[in-house]
């Protein structure tokens, strides 16, 4: 199995750091990658020798990468980042980015710079390391959501086909997406009909980055 941490600043660090504490715990056995453009970045100096670096852009990587993958890999996310899945997925099928569908009803929705919707089922700032629990910790009570049900069924209802790559807790903290999932959604939807709209969704289950494409 490898772990893939995109971003090697403050917070690609600290995924990497708990990652590899849950490694020493046993409660994982795989190898620690992280990727960022900067070779002086903090994961690089901080975890020499227990990481294995990679210089480059994140999105080139994704692509050389996934192409050869297992589907046991995961990526660990940036939290801030771009819609990175929804891109990866539109070069992949030649895809055109869509528009997204407006006014989900949710306690916070905030459109990206390049077309992507920014969700979040939580009407707070969640800490980074929250492992979504069903009892929420804020709430004093049950967590009676998942956004990527709500996307998969909204995506439904407005005729788009929909792609949600979940972003569930791993270890120590950190969230990561299954590989394999990537690969099925991108095979699924490389046979749809021309014409068709694929909303693409990288989601846990309270913050969710959502985008469009056209697809055929």
């Amino acid at each position: 199995m490898e772990l893939v941490v995109i971003g090697g600043g403050h917070v690609g660090a600290y995924h990497a750091r708990q990652l590899l504490k849950a490694s020493g715990r046993r409660e994982f056995e795989g190898e620690v990658t992280v990727v960022d453009r900067d070779e002086s970045c903090r994961a690089f100096v901080e975890l020499r020798g227990e990481v294995k670096p990679v210089v480059s852009e994140w999105l080139p990587f994704l692509r050389m990468w996934l192409a050869s993958a297992g589907e046991d890999d995961l990526i660990v996310p940036a939290p801030v980042a771009p819609h990175l899945t929804w891109q990866w997925l539109g070069l992949e099928l030649r895809g055109q980015a869509a528009d997204v569908p407006r006014s989900w009803g949710l306690p916070y929705e905030h459109p990206g710079l390049t077309g992507e919707l920014y969700l979040s089922a939580a009407a707070w700032r969640c800490p980074a390391t929250c492992i979504e629990p069903a009892h929420c910790p804020v709430l004093h009570g049950p967590r009676d959501w998942d956004l990527g049900d709500i996307i998969e069924e909204r995506a439904l209802a407005y005729g788009y086909l929909p792609a949600v790559f979940r972003c569930l807790h791993f270890a120590g903290g950190v969230g990561a997406v299954a590989v394999g999932d990537m690969l099925v959604a991108r095979d699924r939807l490389a046979s749809a009909p021309a014409g068709s709209v694929a909303l693409v969704a990288l989601s846990s289950r309270c913050h969710a980055a959502v985008g469009a494409l056209g697809l055929g």
